[in-house]
């Protein structure tokens, strides 16, 4: 039997391993789906969101805003996503991860209501950063525009993540992740 001490730092242990595969996993995803379809398939599959909501909800928020700013950073490094998107991504990545791991994680409510709650909430943020950049540029677009864009070329990714999150997350939570001791 393992001492508190030691059970302890088993499960940080763990956390920080499973964290660390979640975010190889937001590294390697869109580049694999890059290299097979192009730079114009991530926006639509948004590979890099589904790491993100199941890492924080398996792990919590803390975890899922590590996950989307290393996979954001070192994606960056290799090309994907350019400037100026990563500052919008960043800003919405957060949110999902914020938001996720604490309705699911955190505070054990519905996955769906999670998921729905998280990305309805960071859609909204990436809404309002695109348009307060717009606001500092002198591109003539209506304000709408460019968010509905970005928002109506990833319906098929935001399919995805509502079927695939929900399965996978409750898959892994019963075999490999316990929320005991996760925090």
């Amino acid at each position: 039997m393992l001492s508190k001490k030691t059970g302890g730092d088993y499960m940080i242990t763990r956390k920080i391993i499973y964290t660390a595969l979640f975010a190889s996993i937001g590294i390697i995803l869109p580049q694999l789906i890059h290299i097979i379809g192009g730079p114009s398939l991530g926006p639509i599959l948004l590979p890099i969101h589904l790491p993100v909501f199941i890492g924080a909800m398996l792990l919590g928020s803390r975890s899922g805003i590590l996950i989307a700013i290393v996979s954001l950073f070192i994606g960056f490094l290799l090309g994907m996503p350019p400037y100026p998107i990563i500052v919008f991504m960043f800003f919405e990545m957060i949110v999902y991860a914020l938001i996720s791991g604490y309705l699911y994680f955190k505070l054990e409510l519905n996955i769906f209501v999670s998921l729905i709650s998280a990305k309805v909430l960071g859609m909204a943020t990436s809404f309002i950063t695109v348009n307060i950049a717009l606001s500092f540029t002198n591109i003539s677009l209506p304000p709408l525009f460019g968010s509905l864009a970005v928002f109506s070329i990833g319906i098929p990714g935001i399919i995805i993540q509502l079927i695939l999150v929900p399965i996978i997350v409750v898959r892994l939570k019963g075999v490999y992740v316990t929320n005991a001791g996760l925090s």
